[in-house]
């Protein structure tokens, strides 16, 4: 284990070592150029990243299109450094955990696209398959409590997807790929512009048979976006859509996995999903003051055919969103003054339907449970900046105002308020250094699915009335600009009460006792010579129990380390290579919350070579990823090894792309 241990994090060593070599033997023809500025908008308003005294780190579109990234959730774990878990269903939504919250991650995480949540009140986590990677303009990875500015569900961090709005030329492109396992990937997209508006129209089809028996998937997504840009008012209009027909093959035990990784018991299992998103918003200004408002309304049907284990269900969502906020700035004295207020409100509902064959009552079982999740919140932010002190200050509280209600099959109600609030700090350090620091709180209520449980675990079929999770959270960080790049260097902890997790069973939702995460955390950014280019996430975290039967134990599902590494070489105008390569450490099986369970889920590194070169309109390339071919799984729920519990991860494939722009 030791030896696999060193080899994986050598193959995620692998590109900086590189990057060094090549930069000694390169001979410079011209001075390296400092990388790109940026605005972020986190704090839900435009602005410097070095106004937020926590990390923040930004993809660009222009590093999405040279690492030749197929969607979001991959450009966020390969070029954001953020630890992925495979997604069972065989789509390209893995879980992402960017601070170590195992099993719950999705439900401490805030994904957003254009400022807009992207979370349900369940544990599925967000789909970002169907946004087109073409309509990306940045992707935003802001580490640390979000819940002021974003509510609950944001102790981990925030995820920003801001999709392209004022296009300038009109345009397109067309692009098809083929690769391993039978997979095929269509996009086109299409911009135009009339007189004040901007229009654009995306739709991509993609179809795998995926490296496991019984593990196709098929996709079907577009969209379509109208933008109307005037003096300083602008407002979009998003229409996106998307179908998934997905074969489910299950788990397979860990013998099984050592000898036929493909394997599967359940070979007639599957399921299907719709979703359709609806969203306005706009900015304007509004005499010293600018406003800005969101509508969204999603509606998403999922549907389950467990044939080997006699279970069908068909699960509807639909959510409205609105938020409505307006910010200020003004000068007084030597400092400069950021003011913003807003308002959130969201109305949840979801339709869970299953049918099924009753293990223990000896008979067929019908539920029919429908959620609804109201939420009102309120909040506001403060930033005063000295210029001459070299220092600046912010402080901010929400107040949110919940309610959870089951009916049908199951029935209850909560109602949970909460007051979260944060201070920050950051101090200037010569020209081009910053010390920054906060301290905060943050909260998330039991989703859906841990609300409203199965029935055997849930007493005279009421919900299950578990606490609200809160959490006190603080970092303390380093970043610094240099003429060849960037890095930045943080220390977290978030000490958590009530926490929401799964039981050692892995069916009943509890409250832990006391629990900790807390960390470093490295970003590298560097501009090695004209044509090199390098990027170095490292994490080192841990996730424990503090107090109570598990006190000193680890949460499972938590990596203690990763490194995620890349390398850009720009062999000449038209031609570049691009080495990327992740390492994670091993972790605890989930549900061993004793730490009794004597494996563990191994570490593993893979490593991606991609080629890709310009012709005339044509960008024509070739990517292989897990170019070891190193057979590794990041997800096992159960100890014991009779149980069929391990989802294997893919071995070496190969893809090969053709993308023509007009």
């Amino acid at each position: 284990m030791k030896n696999l241990t060193w080899c994986g994090l050598y193959v995620a060593l692998s590109p900086t070592l590189l990057a060094v070599s090549l930069s000694h033997a390169q001979t410079q023809t011209a001075p390296a150029r400092s990388l790109s500025e940026t605005v972020v908008t986190a704090a839900r308003t435009p602005q410097d990243p070095t106004l937020l005294p926590q990390g923040v780190l930004v993809i660009t579109a222009e590093q999405i299109q040279a690492a030749g990234m197929t969607h979001a959730n991959e450009a966020i774990r390969w070029l954001g450094g953020v630890v992925g878990r495979i997604d069972t269903s065989g789509g390209r939504d893995q879980t992402l955990d960017l601070r170590g919250f195992g099993e719950a991650a999705s439900s401490n995480v805030v994904i957003l696209v254009d400022g807009v949540r992207q979370n349900e009140g369940d544990s599925a986590g967000a789909s970002l398959s169907w946004i087109p990677i073409e309509s990306i303009e940045r992707i935003e990875i802001v580490r640390g409590s979000g819940s002021v500015m974003y509510g609950e569900g944001a102790t981990a961090g925030v995820i920003n997807i801001i999709t392209q709005k004022g296009l300038t030329e009109p345009g397109g492109s067309a692009s098809v790929a083929l690769g391993s396992h039978a997979t095929r990937d269509a996009r086109v997209s299409v911009n135009t512009v009339a007189d004040a508006w901007r229009l654009q129209v995306h739709a991509n089809a993609f179809d795998t048979d995926n490296h496991r028996d019984n593990y196709a998937v098929q996709e079907r997504s577009a969209l379509a976006r109208a933008t109307w840009a005037q003096g300083g008012a602008q407002w979009s209009f998003q229409l996106g859509t998307q179908t998934n027909h997905t074969r489910l093959p299950g788990g397979i035990t860990p013998a099984d996995f050592a000898s036929n990784p493909r394997k599967t018991y359940k070979p007639d299992d599957h399921g299907s999903s719709q979703t359709h998103n609806l969203l306005v918003s706009g900015e304007m200004p509004l005499g010293d003051w600018r406003m800005a408002l969101d509508l969204s309304r999603r509606l998403i049907q999922v549907d389950s055919d467990l044939v080997s284990d006699d279970y069908v269900s068909a699960n509807r969502t639909s959510s409205k969103r609105i938020g409505l906020r307006s910010w200020t700035e003004f000068s007084w004295g030597d400092a400069r003054h950021r003011f913003l207020v807003g308002l959130d409100s969201e109305r949840w509902q979801q339709d869970k339907n299953s049918n099924y064959f009753d293990s223990w009552a000896g008979a067929r079982a019908f539920d029919a449970t429908v959620v609804d999740q109201n939420s009102e919140a309120a909040y506001v932010r403060h930033e005063v900046g000295f210029s001459s002190l070299g220092v600046k200050l912010h402080a901010g509280a929400r107040r949110t105002l919940s309610t959870r209600q089951a009916s049908g099959s199951t029935v209850g109600t909560l109602q949970a308020n909460n007051t979260s609030w944060e201070l920050g700090a950051a101090l200037r350090t010569g020209q081009e250094g910053e010390v920054f620091g906060r301290l905060g709180s943050s909260f998330r209520l039991a989703n859906a699915d841990e609300f409203s449980c199965y029935a055997i675990y849930c007493p005279a079929q009421t919900v299950n009335l578990l606490k609200p999770q809160t959490s006190r959270d603080t970092e303390l960080g380093y970043r610094h600009k240099l003429a060849w790049g960037n890095w930045s260097a943080r220390y977290y902890r978030n000490d958590l009460h009530d926490e929401i997790g799964l039981g050692s069973d892995q069916f009943s939702n509890m409250n832990y006792d006391p629990t900790r995460r807390e960390g470093l955390e490295l970003d590298v950014k560097a501009r090695l010579g004209q044509a090199l280019d390098a990027g170095v996430q490292l994490a080192q975290r841990r996730a424990v129990f503090r107090s109570g039967d598990h006190a000193g134990k680890q949460v499972p599902l938590v990596p203690t380390q990763s490194l995620t590494a890349h390398l850009t070489y720009r062999m000449s105008a038209t031609q570049q290579w691009l080495l990327s390569s992740q390492w994670v450490s091993d972790q605890r099986i989930a549900g061993d919350l004793d730490n009794t369970c004597a494996d563990r889920i191994a570490g593993y590194g893979t490593l991606n070579l991609r080629y890709s070169q310009k012709v005339d309109r044509w960008l024509l390339s070739a990517v292989v990823n897990n170019l070891a071919d190193h057979r590794y799984y990041n997800f096992r729920s159960r100890c014991d090894a009779s149980k069929k519990s391990v989802y294997p991860e893919a071995g070496r494939t190969l893809m090969v792309s053709a993308q023509r722009r007009f």
